[in-house]
């Protein structure tokens, strides 16, 4: 259930209803009865009758931002109320944290049989425009002095906050003192890390575990103009020399991390420890396998 307390909001299910909620209240954009359909469709709280399906912990994080944002209709209340008369089922559900789930349930619906006294507060948002799109060829001057370039696979907005969309980079085996032509690009290879030991003779383990280097980057948090403008600035830096129209993509990760494009540190340990040990170079996934 991943639930760390009894609080109506003290679970994963019921923060990432009222997540996604509060992204697209944020939005401003919306109406509030678009807001709430658009969650009762992404989680699944009506059938396709309009019959509630009951997942209590999602019903009742919806009632309570809903009251928050002044939204709430009778018909969130009577689920509430259905969801508090089936005490058993609580029961078998929260064992000996019932009585205490319980007892939260009820302040719920206490609560909610009266009108917020003050609206919820509309957060402002700031979106980052992200200036690549997907075949973007990224030219990126590395910490190395050193020219690499990576290709935008792919883009994954599942998220409703654009600032943590996945941009899933692949980074080239391009590594070099010359600019890079769309030409190299094309004739390149996606970087395959299996060194066993980095530059400085450290133990690395990615010999055990030979891995196709594309990474996951997003946006993150961004809390006023100024960050906004700082974070476009420093995408705004790299230039892009082209684009491929991709018809497929490697396998991508389900890992993501903030914008970071500069790979130095896993070029630089892949082409020593490729000097030393010719027959570790892996061609496998080769730029022109993945465009028309």
């Amino acid at each position: 259930m991943g639930a760390w307390n009894t609080g109506i909001l003290d679970n994963d299910a019921a923060m990432d209803l009222y997540g996604f909620f509060e992204n697209l209240y944020n939005q401003q954009h919306l109406d509030i009865e678009t807001v709430k359909k658009e969650t009762v469709s992404e989680f699944g709280l009506l059938d396709k009758n309009g019959n509630p399906v009951f997942g209590s912990d999602y019903w009742l994080a919806y009632a309570q931002i809903c009251w928050e944002c002044k939204a709430l209709d009778q018909e969130t209340i009577a689920i509430v109320q259905k969801i508090l008369d089936e005490k058993d089922r609580i029961k078998s559900s929260w064992a000996e944290l019932a009585d205490e789930r319980i007892q939260e349930i009820e302040a719920l619906l206490t609560k909610i049989q009266h009108p917020a006294k003050r609206k919820k507060t509309i957060r402002k948002t700031y979106r980052v425009d992200v200036p690549f799109k997907i075949g973007d060829c990224i030219l990126v001057k590395t910490e190395t002095g050193l020219y690499s370039v990576v290709v935008l696979l792919d883009i994954d907005k599942t998220n409703t906050d654009p600032n943590i969309w996945g941009y899933f980079i692949g980074t080239t085996r391009i590594y070099q003192e010359a600019r890079p032509t769309m030409k190299e690009v094309m004739e390149s290879h996606f970087l395959v890390v299996n060194y066993a030991k980095n530059p400085e003779g450290k133990p690395a383990g990615w010999v055990n575990k030979p891995t196709v280097w594309i990474n996951g980057n997003f946006v993150g948090t961004v809390k006023n103009e100024k960050q906004k403008q700082e974070k476009e600035a420093e995408l705004a830096e790299y230039e892009i020399i082209g684009n491929l129209q991709l018809m497929s993509k490697p396998e991508l990760p389900k890992s993501y991390g903030v914008f970071y494009l500069d790979e130095s540190y896993q070029l630089e340990s892949q082409t020593h420890w490729e000097r030393e040990n010719p027959d570790s170079k892996d061609l496998s996934y080769p730029v022109k396998k993945y465009i028309g």
